[in-house]
């Protein structure tokens, strides 16, 4: 199992993406932290999650998947508890 960072940049302004949120949700271990960035904890690989997710976006939409590895560092405003309570989960 290995946590990943997911970081999407929507191009289009507008545009509804729930479809997206609702296909990352199904992830059972994910963490929405900012505006278009998760973490999720998954057996599959980047590979795997990028074909599952890039059917919700637009092509001209651009997303980053990679292996997260603690020590992270994140501002306070993140909600520290959020995310060590992600990072604390077996």
């Amino acid at each position: 199992m290995a946590d990943y960072m997911i970081t999407c940049d929507l191009k289009r302004p507008g545009q509804e993406y729930h479809h997206l949120l609702r296909a990352l949700a199904r992830y059972p271990n994910s963490l929405h932290i900012l505006e278009a960035t998760w973490l999720v904890r998954t057996m599959a690989t980047p590979d795997l999650i990028l074909a599952d997710l890039e059917q919700y976006v637009d092509v001209e939409d651009q997303m980053f998947i990679a292996v997260m590895q603690t020590p992270a560092a994140w501002s306070d405003s993140l909600g520290v508890d959020r995310v060590l309570e992600f990072f604390s989960q077996s």
